[in-house]
C-alpha cells in the first residue's frame, strides 16, 4: 500500500518554527480573502492586471494607499538603499476590521511589521535573497509542488492547516511554484 506524501518536509528547526497552541480556522482565512479581493481598490495604475498586486493589510502612518503600502519592498533593488523600518508598518487597514484577518491581527504572538497577500503563479519563482526580519506564513491556497527552497538544498511546503510557519529568511531562500495552480499566502514579517 502506498504511504501519503507528508506535507511537512523534516527539516532543521533553525529554518521554519511553528507557532505553538495558535490553530486559526482555514475557511474563515479564505472568506477574509475573497472579502479583500472584493474590496480593494483599482491600482493607481488604472491598469486591470495591477489591481491585485502588492497587496497588503498593514500600513504606514499617512499612507498614500494603504491597500498597497506593505507590498513595497524593504530596499531598493538598484541602491540597496533600506526604504523603511518594518515597525513603521504599526496600522491596519480600517477597510478590513471586519475581517477574519483583523482578528488573526490581533491574535499574533509577535508584532507584525507588513502583512501582505502574497500570489505565486504556475512557473513563478523568486531569486535567491535573504530578508532582513524572519517571516510569517499562512498559506491560504497552495499545492504540493509550491516551496520554499533554502541554499542548504532543504525545501519546505507551507500546508493550508490553519498554523502559522515562521520561516528563518534571514538565510538564503527562494521560493517557487512548480505546481499548476497558484499558491497565495498571508505573509507577516516580523518587526520585533
Amino acid at each position: 500500500m502506498a504511504t501519503a506524501t507528508p506535507t511537512l518536509s523534516p527539516i532543521d528547526s533553525d529554518l521554519v518554527e511553528i507557532v505553538p497552541g495558535l490553530q486559526l480556522d482555514h475557511d474563515e482565512i479564505v472568506k477574509a480573502y475573497h472579502q479583500y479581493i472584493e474590496r480593494v481598490p483599482d491600482a493607481p495604475s488604472g491598469r486591470p492586471e495591477d489591481r491585485l498586486r502588492r497587496l497588503g493589510l498593514t500600513h504606514r502612518a499617512g499612507a498614500e494607499d494603504p491597500w498597497r503600502d506593505a507590498g513595497n519592498g524593504q530596499f531598493d533593488q538598484r541602491t540597496g538603499t533600506k526604504n523603511f523600518e518594518e515597525n513603521e508598518f504599526a496600522f491596519f487597514n480600517d477597510a478590513l476590521k471586519d475581517t477574519y484577518f483583523h482578528e488573526l491581527y490581533r491574535q499574533l504572538p509577535f508584532r507584525p511589521g507588513r502583512m501582505r497577500l502574497v500570489t505565486l503563479g504556475p512557473g513563478e519563482i523568486y531569486h535567491m535573497h535573504t530578508d532582513h526580519s524572519r517571516v510569517a506564513h499562512v498559506a491560504i491556497q497552495s499545492n504540493e509542488d509550491s516551496r520554499l527552497l533554502f541554499r542548504s538544498g532543504h525545501t519546505y511546503h507551507v500546508p493550508t492547516d490553519g498554523r502559522i510557519h515562521i520561516l528563518n529568511t534571514l538565510r538564503h531562500h527562494s521560493a517557487y511554484n512548480a505546481g499548476g495552480t497558484e499558491r497565495i499566502h498571508l505573509t507577516m514579517t516580523l518587526a520585533d
